[in-house]
């Protein structure tokens, strides 16, 4: 099981074999400090017990662009951490430089990683990089209600978390 992880938004997906088996996002963007690590801690727990993994893979931390965020991803990172300690599931960290060897070129963005889970494995790209629409009218005109305003990129990031893990460990890819 392959979890994005993230105080407003957190990826997962679980693999079999180097195959897809399912995936998704949690919405935490409505929960305040420090409720929200709660939350992680009490989603997770459940779906390590209903998916029953063998192994929870996350991207080790390791650029963050303030305090805020500091405490934001290690208490998520946290969370998700001890969830899986507390099922007896093993835990492993994929490098940032591994996720992006594994998925795409060594500098690939979310979109590429996206576009690589969706041609690798067929899928519809609309539902690994979820897309957000506008919902109202733009002053200046330049969105209108329905235009593309941005992707979220969480569940195609957490399947390509268990494709690196699957590529590095499973199948000895270096």
């Amino acid at each position: 099981m392959g979890i994005d992880h993230g105080t407003n938004y957190a990826g997962w997906a679980t693999m079999t074999k180097g195959k897809p088996i399912d995936f998704g996002l949690k919405d935490y963007s409505k929960i305040q400090m420090p409720k929200v690590l709660n939350t992680i801690y009490q989603d997770t727990y459940d779906m390590i017990q209903f998916q029953k993994p063998d192994v929870v893979i996350m991207e080790r931390p390791v650029h963050f662009k303030n305090a805020k965020t500091v405490v934001a991803l290690v208490g998520a990172y946290s969370m998700v951490t001890l969830a899986a300690l507390h099922n007896r599931v093993r835990f492993a960290e994929i490098r940032p430089s591994e996720l992006k060897m594994f998925t795409g070129k060594g500098n690939a963005d979310k979109e590429t990683v996206a576009v690589e889970m969706q041609m690798l494995f067929d899928l519809d790209l609309d539902e690994i990089a979820l897309p957000v629409y506008y919902k109202k009218n733009d002053p200046k005109g330049k969105f209108k209600i329905g235009d593309l305003q941005q992707r979220m990129y969480d569940p195609s990031d957490a399947l390509a978390l268990c494709w690196a893990y699957y590529q590095k460990h499973i199948k000895g890819v270096a």
